[in-house]
């Protein structure tokens, strides 16, 4: 009888994700994921017909999480402390901008170019929303959202070129500076 541990779908998506924030897709390795999950390969073919099949799977979860924090930051009436609690969603629950790196590094994969794409055209479609609903023409709200993104995706790749990593704190005072700065006219 084998000791390796019984997984779900669900084991090794978590996985996967957390190999991509880590080292883009590449990292989505059977052999080495199996590895790390104290199991077989056996295990991943039980689950998955191949490594595509993680991977999609793996994309679609980040998507969920991103989506599912957007949406909970709905719940927030006022504008402002919405773009903060969204903004933010992500650094406090550990899926932060590095995931976004490490997939930037593997556009190349149709896969990893559409559900980036899906990601950021949300992510940009929130922010203007808000930033309408604040008053802004709907212009210059695509303007800042745009540029609002992009500190946030430039904050991550700073500390990467830096092989530094900041705390949560500064991340997130980075990250409300940034906010501030859109919403400022």
């Amino acid at each position: 009888m084998s000791s390796a541990p019984r997984l779900t779908p669900n084991d090794w998506t978590e996985a996967a994700l957390e190999a991509m924030a880590r080292t883009g897709t590449t990292g989505v390795n059977v052999e080495q994921l199996a590895k790390s999950l104290g199991t077989t390969k056996g295990s991943f073919y039980h689950h998955f017909i191949n490594r595509q099949a993680l991977l999609d799977a793996a994309l679609g979860r980040w998507e969920e999480i991103v989506a599912g924090d957007l949406e909970t930051s709905k719940a927030v009436v006022d504008p402002y402390a919405r773009l903060i609690t969204s903004s933010i969603a992500g650094v406090e629950g550990g899926l932060n901008g590095f995931v976004d790196l490490a997939l930037a590094a593997s556009l190349d994969d149709e896969s990893v170019a559409a559900s980036v794409h899906r990601v950021n055209q949300t992510r940009l479609d929130f922010l203007t929303t808000i930033l309408t609903e604040m008053g802004l023409t709907p212009a210059l709200a695509r303007e800042r959202a745009v540029r609002a993104l992009s500190g946030y995706l430039g904050l991550y790749q700073l500390q990467r070129s830096l092989a530094e990593t900041f705390d949560q704190g500064r991340v997130i005072a980075q990250i409300t500076a940034l906010v501030d700065d859109m919403v400022r006219n």
